[in-house]
C-alpha cells in the first residue's frame, strides 16, 4: 500500500498515531507537557504498534467480524509491518474476554524447545541454533477457529497484501535496522530483505517481502498444517539442517497451541484477568495485590511514597516470578499461593516506609533482555475484548530468515535458565514477562492493555493499571505518564527523565541508585490500550509515543 492509498484509507476512520518525536518537556507533576488527543469510537476499536496493523483489525470489525477476528488480522499484519518485533516465526499469548457469557480464556502459543537440546557451550542467543519451535500460526488459527467468526483467508488477507505491496518504513524501524545492521548482513536472506542495495533501508523507503506473502497465502489456503506439516515445514527444517539448527520437521508437527485458564486477581474493586504461566501475569497481579495493601488515596502520581511502594512491590513480584514460574506442563507453579491476599499482606509487611529494602534474592538475576515484542488490544461492538502480546524475542529474533519463505525466526532458546523452574527441557516452553491483561468491574469489561519491553513489561503494566485505577487517568494519560522500573536483584531504580526532581532526590535519600533515561524511552516498552467508558459506553484508546503506536475506531 503506497502513501497515497494509505492516507485515503484513513479518512474513513478515527485514528491516532503516536508522534515520531514525543513532547520534550514535562511539568513538575510528572505528566507529559503535551498529551496526544485520545481516540473515541462508538462501536469498535483496535490499538496496536502500527497504523497499518490497526487498520487490518478495523477492516474485520467493519465487515462484521468480532474482536477475535480483528485481533488475529492485526496480529498477522503487525508481523509484516513491525518485522523487528514479531511475526509467524515467533510466538505469543492472547487473553480473550467474551462480554455476554463473561467467559475468559488464554491462548498460549509460546514457542517450545526442540527435542534436541544439548548445548555444551551454553544456550545460543543468535543464529539457527537459537531458534525454538514457533507458535504464532498455531495460536492465531486456534483462536480464530474457536472464538472468531470469519474465515482464515479473509482475516489473513491484509497481511498478505502488506507483504506483497510493501509499506513505508518509519524512522523507528529504520533506526532499529541500522542498530542491528552488523548482525543483519551476516544472514544473506535477511540482508536481502532489509538492505537490498547493500545499505540498510531508511525511513521513507518501501519494504516488500513477497516470499512472506507467499508463505501467508499458503497458510490462508491450508491452515496451520501448511506451516507445521506442509511445504513450509519442509523449508524450515531444511534451513535448520543446512545451518546447524536444532529444529526439525518432527518438532514442528508435534507443536500445539494450548488453551489455558487465565490468572485472576482484584485491584481496588476491579477484576484482573491476565496471561498465565509460563509468562508474567502472575507477577503483575502479585505486584498489584501488594500495592493494594497501602492506602494511596491521598498520593499524587509520582510522589516519593508512591514510587517507593510501587518499586518495592515490583521487587517482590519479580523475585517470586524468578523462583516459581515455569512451563505449567513441566513444573507445579503455586499460582493460588502467590496470588492469595494473605501472601500479599505478608510481602507488604516487609516494606519499610522510608528506606529501600535489601536485594530481594528469590531467584536468578534477570538476563539482559531486548525491548522487542509487540502488543495489541481490540474491543468490538458487543464489548468483547482481546489483549495480545507476541514476539520473536530480540529485535529480528535470531537474525535469520528461512531462505525462500520470508519468515524471520525467533531466538527464544536464550530465554531458558540454567536451573530452576525455567530450566531447559525438550518440548518445554520458556518463560518471559509478557502479560496481556483485561480489566472488568461489576461484571462489565473495562480495559484491555498490554506492552512490550522485556523485563519492564510487568512493571509497566502495574503502573498502567495503577494510573487507571488509583489516579483515574485516561488511557492516553496512563500510557504517557513517566515510568520507572525496579528489579529484585538491584538497588538501581530506572526512571524516565520527566520524573519530578523532588521525587528522585527523596528516593536517593532512601538508598536508591537513580538511573535516568530518556523522556519517552523505548526501554520501558510501547503500550497500547482501550477503555470502555462505563457511563457512555464509548471506546477510548491510547497509543504510546515511545513507539509507532496507532489507535483506530469507528
Amino acid at each position: 500500500m503506497n502513501r497515497r492509498v494509505f492516507a485515503a484509507a484513513l479518512t474513513a476512520v478515527t485514528i491516532l498515531a503516536a508522534p515520531a518525536k514525543p513532547p520534550a518537556a514535562a511539568p513538575a507533576a510528572g505528566g507529559p507537557a503535551t498529551r496526544q488527543a485520545q481516540v473515541t469510537a462508538k462501536r469498535g476499536m483496535v490499538a496496536s504498534a502500527h497504523a497499518l496493523a490497526s487498520m487490518a483489525g478495523l477492516e474485520m470489525l467493519k465487515t462484521g467480524g468480532n474482536a477475535v477476528d480483528a485481533a488475529v488480522a492485526a496480529a498477522f499484519a503487525i508481523g509484516v509491518v513491525e518485522p523487528n518485533a514479531s511475526g509467524i516465526g515467533g510466538e505469543g499469548m492472547m487473553v480473550i474476554h467474551l462480554a455476554g457469557p463473561g467467559t475468559a480464556v488464554a491462548i498460549d502459543y509460546r514457542s517450545a524447545a526442540p527435542a534436541a537440546v544439548e548445548f555444551p557451550d551454553g544456550l545460543p542467543d543468535t543464529g539457527h541454533a537459537a531458534v525454538a519451535v514457533p507458535g504464532t500460526v498455531a495460536g492465531l488459527t486456534l483462536a480464530l477457529q474457536k472464538y472468531g467468526t470469519l474465515p482464515l483467508a479473509r482475516v489473513i488477507a491484509p497481511a498478505v497484501r502488506l507483504a506483497e505491496e510493501g509499506f513505508v518504513i518509519s524512522p523507528t524501524l529504520a533506526g532499529i535496522i541500522l542498530d542491528n545492521f552488523d548482525a543483519i548482513r551476516k544472514n544473506a536472506p535477511l540482508a536481502r530483505l532489509l538492505s537490498p542495495g547493500g545499505l540498510p533501508l531508511e525511513a521513507g523507503d518501501t519494504l516488500r517481502n513477497p516470499d512472506l506473502a507467499a508463505s501467508l497465502r499458503a497458510i490462508a489456503a491450508g491452515g496451520a498444517d501448511a506451516f507445521y506439516k506442509g511445504a513450509l515445514a519442509d523449508a524450515l527444517a531444511a534451513e535448520m539442517t543446512a545451518h546447524g539448527g536444532r529444529l526439525t520437521k518432527a518438532d514442528l508437527a508435534s507443536y500445539k497451541a494450548v488453551e489455558r485458564e487465565p490468572v485472576r486477581g482484584r485491584y481496588r474493586g476491579y477484576d484482573i484477568v491476565s496471561a498465565p504461566p509460563p509468562v508474567g501475569g502472575v507477577a503483575l497481579i502479585e505486584i498489584l495485590h501488594i500495592l493494594e495493601t497501602f492506602d494511596l488515596s491521598k498520593e499524587a502520581p509520582l510522589s516519593p511514597r508512591y514510587v517507593h511502594l510501587a518499586a518495592e512491590a515490583m521487587k517482590r513480584g519479580f523475585a517470586d516470578y524468578a523462583a516459581a514460574v515455569g512451563d505449567p506442563d513441566f513444573v507445579n507453579v503455586p499460582v493460588v499461593e502467590l496470588l492469595s491476599p494473605r501472601y500479599a499482606k505478608t510481602r507488604a509487611a516487609e516494606i519499610a516506609p522510608d528506606a529501600i529494602s535489601p536485594k530481594v534474592m528469590a531467584g536468578e538475576a534477570a538476563k539482559r533482555e531486548s525491548p522487542s515484542t509487540t502488543s495489541l488490544s481490540v474491543v468490538d461492538a458487543k464489548g468483547n475484548m482481546v489483549a495480545l502480546t507476541q514476539t520473536i524475542s530480540d529485535f529480528f529474533g535470531a537474525k535469520v530468515v528461512a531462505d525462500g519463505t520470508g519468515i524471520i525466526l525467533n531466538n527464544e532458546m536464550k530465554n531458558f535458565s540454567a536451573r530452576g523452574p525455567n530450566a531447559l527441557a525438550p518440548g518445554k516452553r520458556m518463560r518471559t514477562m509478557i502479560a496481556p491483561t483485561i480489566l472488568s468491574k461489576d461484571g462489565r469489561t473495562f480495559a484491555t492493555l498490554g506492552t512490550p519491553g522485556a523485563a519492564r513489561i510487568v512493571s509497566t503494566m502495574a503502573l498502567l493499571v495503577s494510573n487507571l485505577v488509583d489516579f483515574r487517568m485516561s488511557m492516553q494519560e496512563a500510557i504517557e505518564a513517566p515510568r520507572f522500573y525496579a528489579r529484585d536483584t538491584e538497588t538501581q531504580l530506572s526512571v524516565e527523565s520527566r520524573m519530578p526532581a523532588a521525587t528522585t532526590s527523596a528516593l536517593a535519600k532512601m538508598g536508591y541508585s537513580i538511573k535516568t533515561l530518556g523522556e519517552f524511552d523505548l526501554f520501558f516498552g510501547g503500550a497500547q490500550g482501550i477503555v470502555i467508558d462505563p457511563k457512555t459506553g464509548m471506546r477510548v484508546g491510547g497509543a504510546d509515543p515511545r513507539r509507532d503506536g496507532a489507535v483506530v475506531g469507528y
